[in-house]
Protein backbone atom coordinates (compact mmCIF):
# COMPACT_ATOMS: atom_id res chain seq x y z
CA UNK A 1 0.00 0.00 0.00
CA UNK A 2 0.94 3.54 -0.67
CA UNK A 3 2.96 5.26 2.63
CA UNK A 4 3.02 8.65 3.63
CA UNK A 5 5.72 10.61 1.62
CA UNK A 6 5.23 8.69 -1.64
CA UNK A 7 3.88 10.51 -4.53
CA UNK A 8 0.87 10.66 -5.96
CA UNK A 9 0.80 7.75 -9.21
CA UNK A 10 0.41 9.48 -12.40
CA UNK A 11 -2.42 7.86 -13.99
CA UNK A 12 -4.98 9.27 -16.07
CA UNK A 13 -8.12 8.99 -14.49
CA UNK A 14 -6.14 11.03 -11.25
CA UNK A 15 -4.49 13.41 -13.90
CA UNK A 16 -6.97 16.68 -13.64
CA UNK A 17 -7.28 16.44 -9.59
CA UNK A 18 -3.50 15.68 -9.29
CA UNK A 19 -2.72 18.51 -10.92
CA UNK A 20 -5.36 21.09 -9.35
CA UNK A 21 -2.23 22.84 -6.74
CA UNK A 22 -5.15 21.59 -4.22
CA UNK A 23 -4.75 19.53 -1.37
CA UNK A 24 -6.84 16.02 -2.49
CA UNK A 25 -8.90 13.79 -0.23
CA UNK A 26 -8.84 10.03 -2.37
CA UNK A 27 -11.03 7.93 -1.08
CA UNK A 28 -11.72 4.34 -2.28
CA UNK A 29 -15.07 2.00 -1.13
CA UNK A 30 -15.71 -0.93 -2.54
CA UNK A 31 -19.75 -1.00 -3.94
CA UNK A 32 -21.82 2.10 -4.75
CA UNK A 33 -25.31 1.57 -2.85
CA UNK A 34 -24.29 -0.76 -0.17
CA UNK A 35 -25.17 0.51 3.46
CA UNK A 36 -21.52 1.40 4.46
CA UNK A 37 -20.20 3.48 1.38
CA UNK A 38 -23.99 5.65 1.01
CA UNK A 39 -22.80 6.29 4.95
CA UNK A 40 -19.38 6.96 4.48
CA UNK A 41 -20.26 9.08 0.53
CA UNK A 42 -23.31 11.30 2.29
CA UNK A 43 -20.82 12.37 5.18
CA UNK A 44 -18.07 13.48 2.75
CA UNK A 45 -21.24 15.21 1.28
CA UNK A 46 -22.41 16.56 4.64
CA UNK A 47 -18.84 17.88 4.76
CA UNK A 48 -17.54 19.04 1.92
CA UNK A 49 -17.60 22.80 2.79
CA UNK A 50 -15.31 21.71 5.87
CA UNK A 51 -12.99 20.09 3.46
CA UNK A 52 -12.71 22.76 0.94
CA UNK A 53 -12.71 25.27 3.91
CA UNK A 54 -9.13 23.74 4.46
CA UNK A 55 -8.15 23.77 1.00
CA UNK A 56 -8.80 20.52 0.03
CA UNK A 57 -11.07 19.05 -2.31
CA UNK A 58 -12.75 14.82 -2.33
CA UNK A 59 -12.11 12.50 -4.64
CA UNK A 60 -14.23 8.83 -4.87
CA UNK A 61 -12.90 5.98 -6.25
CA UNK A 62 -14.41 2.22 -6.96
CA UNK A 63 -14.66 -0.51 -8.69
CA UNK A 64 -18.42 0.59 -9.78
CA UNK A 65 -18.66 0.61 -13.97
CA UNK A 66 -19.20 5.04 -14.61
CA UNK A 67 -23.04 4.56 -15.09
CA UNK A 68 -23.33 3.31 -11.67
CA UNK A 69 -21.50 5.90 -10.01
CA UNK A 70 -23.54 8.56 -12.15
CA UNK A 71 -26.69 6.82 -10.85
CA UNK A 72 -25.18 6.61 -6.93
CA UNK A 73 -24.15 10.51 -7.51
CA UNK A 74 -27.18 11.78 -8.36
CA UNK A 75 -29.85 9.76 -6.26
CA UNK A 76 -27.62 10.91 -3.05
CA UNK A 77 -26.43 14.22 -4.44
CA UNK A 78 -22.75 13.86 -4.13
CA UNK A 79 -21.19 17.03 -5.38
CA UNK A 80 -17.98 15.58 -5.99
CA UNK A 81 -16.45 13.68 -8.68
CA UNK A 82 -16.67 9.66 -8.45
CA UNK A 83 -13.94 7.89 -10.20
CA UNK A 84 -14.76 4.24 -11.87
CA UNK A 85 -12.07 1.75 -11.37
CA UNK A 86 -13.16 -1.28 -12.98
CA UNK A 87 -9.88 -2.63 -14.05
CA UNK A 88 -8.43 -2.34 -11.15
CA UNK A 89 -5.58 0.07 -12.28
CA UNK A 90 -6.15 2.93 -9.34
CA UNK A 91 -6.67 -0.20 -6.77
CA UNK A 92 -3.25 -2.03 -7.78
CA UNK A 93 -1.10 1.48 -7.91
CA UNK A 94 -2.31 2.44 -4.35
CA UNK A 95 -2.20 -1.21 -2.63
CA UNK A 96 -5.81 -1.40 -2.11
CA UNK A 97 -7.09 -4.54 -4.11
CA UNK A 98 -8.65 -7.14 -2.57
CA UNK A 99 -10.63 -10.07 -2.89
CA UNK A 100 -14.18 -10.53 -1.43
CA UNK A 101 -16.43 -13.72 -1.20
CA UNK A 102 -20.12 -12.88 -1.86
CA UNK A 103 -22.97 -15.63 -2.35
CA UNK A 104 -20.05 -18.20 -3.18
CA UNK A 105 -18.00 -16.42 -5.38
CA UNK A 106 -14.50 -14.64 -5.77
CA UNK A 107 -14.85 -11.36 -6.77
CA UNK A 108 -12.24 -8.32 -7.22
CA UNK A 109 -12.79 -5.21 -4.66
CA UNK A 110 -10.91 -2.65 -2.68
CA UNK A 111 -9.96 -2.49 0.78
CA UNK A 112 -12.40 0.99 2.23
CA UNK A 113 -9.22 3.47 2.30
CA UNK A 114 -8.72 6.93 2.89
CA UNK A 115 -5.73 8.97 1.21
CA UNK A 116 -5.05 12.62 1.86
CA UNK A 117 -2.41 14.19 -0.52
CA UNK A 118 -0.69 17.66 0.23
CA UNK A 119 -1.22 20.43 -2.53
CA UNK A 120 2.18 19.32 -4.05
CA UNK A 121 1.52 15.55 -4.65
CA UNK A 122 2.86 14.27 -1.36
CA UNK A 123 0.83 11.35 0.15
CA UNK A 124 0.77 13.14 3.91
CA UNK A 125 -1.80 10.55 5.63
CA UNK A 126 -3.48 6.79 4.76
CA UNK A 127 -6.53 5.69 6.81
CA UNK A 128 -7.36 2.27 6.21
CA UNK A 129 -10.31 -0.13 6.74
CA UNK A 130 -12.07 2.84 8.27
CA UNK A 131 -15.42 3.02 10.17
CA UNK A 132 -17.81 5.17 8.09
CA UNK A 133 -19.70 6.39 11.08
CA UNK A 134 -16.44 8.89 11.77
CA UNK A 135 -14.32 8.52 9.50
CA UNK A 136 -14.50 11.80 7.76
CA UNK A 137 -14.25 13.68 11.15
CA UNK A 138 -10.65 12.44 11.22
CA UNK A 139 -9.72 13.43 7.41
CA UNK A 140 -11.28 17.15 8.22
CA UNK A 141 -9.22 17.10 11.55
CA UNK A 142 -5.62 16.38 9.32
CA UNK A 143 -7.07 18.77 6.80
CA UNK A 144 -7.54 21.30 9.06
CA UNK A 145 -3.92 20.94 10.39
CA UNK A 146 -2.38 20.59 6.89
CA UNK A 147 -4.19 23.84 6.40
CA UNK A 148 -2.95 25.42 9.47
CA UNK A 149 0.93 24.12 8.27
CA UNK A 150 0.91 25.71 4.73
CA UNK A 151 -0.58 29.52 6.64
CA UNK A 152 2.73 29.32 9.01
CA UNK A 153 4.79 28.44 6.21
CA UNK A 154 3.33 30.96 3.74
CA UNK A 155 4.05 33.20 6.05
CA UNK A 156 7.20 32.72 7.19
CA UNK A 157 8.37 32.81 3.36
CA UNK A 158 6.40 35.80 3.32
CA UNK A 159 8.51 37.68 6.10
CA UNK A 160 11.93 36.12 4.66
CA UNK A 161 11.05 37.80 1.35
CA UNK A 162 10.26 40.87 3.33
CA UNK A 163 13.45 40.86 5.31
CA UNK A 164 15.09 40.75 1.86
CA UNK A 165 13.59 44.35 0.82
CA UNK A 166 16.06 47.12 1.22
CA UNK A 167 14.16 49.96 1.90
CA UNK A 168 15.58 53.45 0.69
CA UNK A 169 15.51 54.35 4.76
CA UNK A 170 17.03 50.81 6.07
CA UNK A 171 20.38 51.69 6.36
CA UNK A 172 20.76 54.26 9.44
CA UNK A 173 24.35 53.36 10.42
CA UNK A 174 25.55 53.81 6.50
CA UNK A 175 23.85 56.69 6.49
CA UNK A 176 24.88 57.91 9.11
CA UNK A 177 28.46 57.55 8.04
CA UNK A 178 27.93 59.05 4.64
CA UNK A 179 26.30 62.24 6.74
CA UNK A 180 29.01 62.66 8.88
CA UNK A 181 31.40 62.38 5.79
CA UNK A 182 29.37 65.05 4.00
CA UNK A 183 29.30 67.39 7.37
CA UNK A 184 33.04 67.38 7.12
CA UNK A 185 33.84 68.22 3.19
CA UNK A 186 34.21 71.32 1.64
CA UNK A 187 31.62 73.37 0.26
CA UNK A 188 28.50 71.04 0.95
CA UNK A 189 26.77 74.09 1.30
CA UNK A 190 25.66 74.08 -2.36
CA UNK A 191 22.85 72.41 -2.92
CA UNK A 192 23.19 69.88 -6.16
CA UNK A 193 20.43 71.12 -8.11
CA UNK A 194 20.61 75.20 -7.80
CA UNK A 195 22.21 77.79 -6.21
CA UNK A 196 23.71 77.68 -2.15
CA UNK A 197 20.83 77.44 0.35
CA UNK A 198 21.13 79.39 3.27
CA UNK A 199 20.52 78.38 6.86
CA UNK A 200 17.21 80.28 8.30
CA UNK A 201 17.64 82.71 11.63
CA UNK A 202 18.09 80.26 14.44
CA UNK A 203 16.43 77.46 11.76
CA UNK A 204 17.35 74.86 10.32
CA UNK A 205 20.87 73.99 8.54
CA UNK A 206 20.46 73.68 4.57
CA UNK A 207 23.67 71.69 4.43
CA UNK A 208 22.43 69.30 7.68
CA UNK A 209 19.72 68.98 5.13
CA UNK A 210 21.26 68.26 1.88
CA UNK A 211 23.58 65.94 3.66
CA UNK A 212 20.56 63.73 4.79
CA UNK A 213 19.58 63.76 1.57
CA UNK A 214 22.37 62.40 -0.15
CA UNK A 215 22.50 60.00 1.79
CA UNK A 216 18.78 58.50 1.17
CA UNK A 217 19.39 59.60 -2.57
CA UNK A 218 21.00 56.34 -4.06
CA UNK A 219 18.16 54.45 -3.07
CA UNK A 220 16.09 56.07 -4.27
CA UNK A 221 17.48 56.21 -7.48
CA UNK A 222 18.56 52.07 -7.10
CA UNK A 223 14.21 52.30 -7.51
CA UNK A 224 14.33 54.74 -10.52
CA UNK A 225 13.29 57.97 -8.20
CA UNK A 226 15.40 60.81 -6.87
CA UNK A 227 15.05 63.70 -4.38
CA UNK A 228 16.07 67.21 -4.70
CA UNK A 229 16.20 69.87 -1.85
CA UNK A 230 13.84 73.17 -2.98
CA UNK A 231 14.10 74.99 0.38
CA UNK A 232 13.51 75.71 3.84
CA UNK A 233 9.93 77.54 5.66
CA UNK A 234 9.62 77.71 9.21
CA UNK A 235 11.32 74.31 10.04
CA UNK A 236 9.20 72.59 7.07
CA UNK A 237 12.00 70.96 4.32
CA UNK A 238 10.46 71.09 0.40
CA UNK A 239 11.50 68.61 -1.57
CA UNK A 240 10.81 67.35 -4.99
CA UNK A 241 10.57 63.71 -5.98
CA UNK A 242 11.33 63.14 -9.29
CA UNK A 243 10.54 59.85 -11.33
CA UNK A 244 9.48 56.80 -10.16
CA UNK A 245 8.83 57.78 -6.44
CA UNK A 246 6.81 60.89 -7.76
CA UNK A 247 4.69 59.10 -9.95
CA UNK A 248 2.03 57.19 -7.66
CA UNK A 249 0.71 59.56 -4.72
CA UNK A 250 0.98 56.56 -2.24
CA UNK A 251 4.61 56.05 -2.94
CA UNK A 252 4.82 59.93 -2.69
CA UNK A 253 3.02 59.94 0.69
CA UNK A 254 5.58 56.88 1.60
CA UNK A 255 8.50 58.67 0.54
CA UNK A 256 7.80 61.63 2.26
CA UNK A 257 6.99 60.11 5.80
CA UNK A 258 10.51 58.54 5.75
CA UNK A 259 12.25 61.22 4.11
CA UNK A 260 10.56 63.85 7.36
CA UNK A 261 11.70 60.68 10.03
CA UNK A 262 15.52 60.86 8.77
CA UNK A 263 15.52 64.66 8.90
CA UNK A 264 13.59 65.02 12.20
CA UNK A 265 15.98 62.60 13.86
CA UNK A 266 19.46 64.09 12.18
CA UNK A 267 19.03 67.46 12.09
CA UNK A 268 17.82 70.24 14.38
CA UNK A 269 14.67 72.63 14.48
CA UNK A 270 13.35 70.24 11.09
CA UNK A 271 9.18 70.17 11.95
CA UNK A 272 7.99 68.46 8.81
CA UNK A 273 8.65 67.92 5.21
CA UNK A 274 6.38 69.23 2.19
CA UNK A 275 6.51 67.28 -1.25
CA UNK A 276 6.13 70.28 -4.27
CA UNK A 277 5.50 69.36 -7.73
Amino acid sequence: MLQPGARIPDLPPLAEHAASGKPLVLYFFPKAGTPACIMEACSFRDNLALLRGHGAEVVGVSPDSATVLSGFASKYSLDFPLLSDAEGTLAEAFGVATQQLWAGKTFQSVSRTTFLFEAGGGLRQVWENVDPRDHVQHVAAAAAGMAAESSAQDLQARLEEARRIVSPFANAREAEARLDALRRSEGHEVAEHGAPLRAEAGGVDPAEVQGVLDTLRPYMRADGGDVELVGIDAGIVKVRLQGACGTCPSSTVTLRLGIEAQLKQRVPGVQGVEAVF
